[in-house]
């Protein structure tokens, strides 16, 4: 039984320098950066023309990494540890198991 660590980063930098010392086995992917677009009037009462634009780009990243049930203390304390100044973590984990429907059978009543 494996188990699957999935993160998405959410961060206003670029995470690809600041992602270092990942432990081994990890696929890191790249994500599409989204991007708003805010435009904002510089004087409220006249030059209705002039307006500044003011962006914000929101970049992406996706870490996947197996691990083994006595192994997820230690990559959970990792996970705790991992400190990106500006970043956003989202965490999940998924489980494969396998059903033995024999033995799901013969217990049955």
């Amino acid at each position: 039984m494996a188990a699957k660590i999935r993160v998405v980063m959410k961060s206003f930098m670029s995470q690809s320098n600041q992602v270092s010392g990942l432990l081994p086995f990890t696929k890191k992917i790249g994500l599409p950066e989204s991007r708003a677009l805010y435009t904002v009037l510089r004087s409220p009462h006249i030059d209705k023309k002039s307006r500044e634009q003011f962006s914000m780009h929101v970049k992406k990243q996706f870490v996947e990494q197996t691990a083994k049930p006595h192994e997820l203390h230690k990559k959970f304390f990792w996970l705790k540890r991992l400190r990106i100044p500006g970043a956003q973590f989202e965490v999940q984990i998924s489980f494969k198991t396998r059903l033995d429907m024999a033995r799901l059978r013969s217990q049955a009543p």
